[in-house]
């Protein structure tokens, strides 16, 4: 059978279906889709855009060296690492103490309990001592690191989270996005920075760990770690710290927090709250963008994130529209019969080629 043949057949038995189509088509209401398209196209732009401004900062991957044991009735507060010695805080009323740690077993060595009506938060290390926050005290406790007995305290306004300290000034957080820096013998306020990503400010700023120009931050609430440019605020790279937590307890307060740098592996040590086990880890870049120019990517993630609305907003339009649902099965149907004469003519007998 040849190509004239085929199209006027298939053309044959499409007519009638297509004449009777186009007939009810004409027939019924547009439904609501010229109205439904604008509105459905206005709330995904609205809901989406912020996402094409956001994560350009430098991603870093984390990198699991080793897993130790976490006493999982510590609510870990802060976490410091001092000549081969490990520190940590915990909170809650009633529980808070000071403790120094095995970092390689885990073990207890030693621990100050806190008085019951202060709340232990953040810790860092001044010289031969441990200065540790309070939360809503507003004390700051100095213990001798010897004898971890408080041997002095200082007073400040507001909640305290976490703290660091750079060699220069104590770095302290309180729950907002700004970070406080405190001269080291009193305590007193020398300047605020407000820590931002992408121009937007970054809230519940909790423990801090100080190494060199960066601070790196937990954020309370999420399984990740900033690293902050403490000149100018900015956060520079996130680190994705979720995996560690994957076998840890899912409960409300028991989230990523406690980083303590540890200089002779180039590595930082991180735990949770009651958490069982805390990890030495190193970070490393895995990402850098190209010439500045991060567009492209953030428009290719802009619109991976968006495409399955986007499929749903025209299953809506299609199912509440008939005449634009009868419009695509004639198109659909037209490529069908056009393909089928575009099919080449079967060999006739005694003309097949080849070679």
């Amino acid at each position: 059978m040849g190509n004239t043949s085929c199209s006027e057949q298939v053309q044959a038995r499409l007519g009638p279906i297509l004449t009777s189509m186009e007939h009810r088509s004409d027939m019924i209401r547009p439904g609501p889709a010229p109205r439904v398209f604008p509105a459905l196209l206005a709330i995904l732009l609205l809901t989406f855009a912020p996402v094409a401004a956001e994560g350009s900062s430098e991603v870093t991957e984390l990198h699991l060296i080793s897993s130790h044991f976490h006493d999982e009735g510590a609510f870990t507060q802060g976490l410091e690492m001092h000549e081969g010695s490990l520190y940590e805080s915990t909170g809650l009323y009633g529980s808070s103490s000071l403790r120094e740690v095995d970092p390689s077993s885990g073990e207890v060595l030693r621990q100050t309990q806190l008085d019951q009506s202060l709340f232990g938060e953040g810790i860092t290390i001044v010289g031969d001592t441990i200065v540790m926050l309070t939360w809503r005290e507003e004390i700051a406790l100095v213990f001798d690191i010897v004898t971890l007995e408080i041997i002095a305290n200082h007073t400040y306004s507001g909640e305290g989270w976490g703290l660091c300290y750079d060699g220069n000034h104590l770095i302290m957080s309180n729950g907002t996005s700004d970070l406080t820096f405190r001269n080291p013998s009193d305590f007193s306020v020398e300047a605020t920075l407000l820590v931002t990503d992408q121009g937007i400010g970054v809230d519940f700023l909790n423990e801090l760990e100080c190494v060199g120009q960066t601070v790196y931050a937990n954020v309370w609430g999420i399984d990740s770690i900033i690293a902050i440019n403490k000149t100018t605020g900015e956060v520079e790279s996130t680190i994705d710290a979720s995996v560690l937590s994957e076998n840890e307890s899912d409960g409300y307060n028991d989230v990523l927090n406690g980083i303590a740098y540890f200089p002779e592996r180039d590595a930082f040590l991180i735990t949770g709250k009651n958490w069982t086990s805390m990890h030495l880890v190193s970070f490393e870049n895995s990402q850098t963008p190209s010439d500045g120019n991060i567009s492209e990517p953030l428009s290719l993630n802009f619109l991976k994130g968006i495409f399955p609305f986007l499929l749903i907003a025209a299953l809506v339009i299609i199912l509440s529209s008939k005449r634009l649902l009868s419009v695509i099965i004639r198109f659909f149907l037209l490529i069908i019969a056009r393909r089928q004469t575009e099919k080449p003519s079967p060999p006739t007998d005694g003309r097949s080629g080849g070679a």
